[in-house]
């Protein structure tokens, strides 16, 4: 098994001039407080958890950050069997879709909706203020390297909350569920800027992109791809149980409900089906198809997705 460990370094004046020339190291070995690297000797660190015993320190790897200098130190135990395989049926009780985006981070399929903190929007002005400060310092001066530090931190403090309540988030929803089925998305196409239109002169003409820009900012400040790729996978794995990604194409545009087609732009936020009267948010709506989809209760394989084909339909099976 092999695993990481991350500690906080207390590097003195001439450690810290010297680590900026070596930031790799390949052997370390502990003392009291102190770390030992063959390149430039005992460095002080935080311990704030011991090394497991019977593991072998494989590679260090220092970096700096913006509130200072950490080694990750990479760990193997040979003994220790890798996280097993998880082998678990979904079933209707064991399982939830999860529909993850902007207006609610997570609707989930039993009815439960996360909004995001939007950590990143709180801390903006803040942000800007700092960034106005010290445009008007000279390059190069001492004030200016401070802010720039300032907001260094700033930013890391985003990244960390943001980080901190993603596994939350992930916790929650693994404790209501064995399986978690989500939208295999690919955010960064999501985020792409909208294509110039040009007219007959070659003039560019208006294309949306000040307002593409904003929900780009937006799917940036949620943490949407981290998340569903790392965070809760990850979580998922350690706890022993599976996440299962599915088809996203139709799961905005069908009703699931009666599965029949009842399309939407993207301004629409609501699900009002014309066809069996079910009325919920959107979000809510593409939880429960995610969850149906997943189960194999219905497939949109086969779904028609042309706006003017209103009674399109999913494939059911009983």
């Amino acid at each position: 098994m092999i695993t990481s460990y991350q500690y906080r370094l207390k590097p003195n004046y001439e450690q810290r001039c010297r680590l900026t020339r070596w930031l790799d190291m390949l052997r370390c070995q502990f003392q009291g407080n102190r770390i030992i690297f063959p390149k430039f000797g005992a460095i002080k660190f935080i311990q704030h958890r011991p090394t497991p015993d019977g593991f072998i320190i494989k590679r260090a790897l220092i970096t700096k950050k913006a509130d200072g200098w950490y080694v990750t130190l990479t760990l193997e135990d040979k003994s220790v069997p890798n996280n097993p395989t998880v082998d678990i049926k979904p079933t209707e009780d064991n399982s939830l879709g999860v529909d993850a985006g902007l207006e609610y981070f997570a609707a989930c399929s039993d009815g439960t909706l996360v909004k995001p903190p939007k950590f990143y929007r709180q801390s903006e002005n803040n942000l800007g203020k700092l960034q106005s400060k010290r445009d008007l310092r000279a390059i190069g001066s001492k004030a200016r390297r401070k802010l720039n530090q300032r907001i260094a931190r700033l930013h890391q403090r985003i990244v960390r909350q943001r980080k901190q309540w993603h596994y939350e988030v992930a916790g929650q929803l693994l404790d209501r569920a064995d399986v978690v089925f989500i939208e295999d998305l690919k955010v960064s196409n999501m985020a792409r800027r909208n294509k110039p239109k040009q007219d007959e002169e070659g003039s560019f003409l208006p294309n949306g992109q000040s307002a593409k820009s904003g929900l780009n900012k937006s799917f940036a400040d949620a943490g949407i791809a981290g998340f569903l790729n790392e965070i809760l996978p990850d979580k998922a794995e350690k706890a022993g149980k599976r996440v299962i990604k599915v088809n996203p194409a139709g799961t905005s545009q069908h009703c699931a409900v009666c599965l029949n087609r009842v399309s939407k732009s993207l301004s629409e936020r609501w699900h009002d089906c014309p066809h069996c009267g079910a009325s919920m948010p959107r979000d809510l709506c593409s939880g429960i198809l995610i969850k149906k989809v997943g189960l194999g209760i219905a497939s949109l394989k086969n779904a028609k997705s042309r706006k003017r084909d209103g009674e399109a339909r999913a494939l059911i099976y009983d």
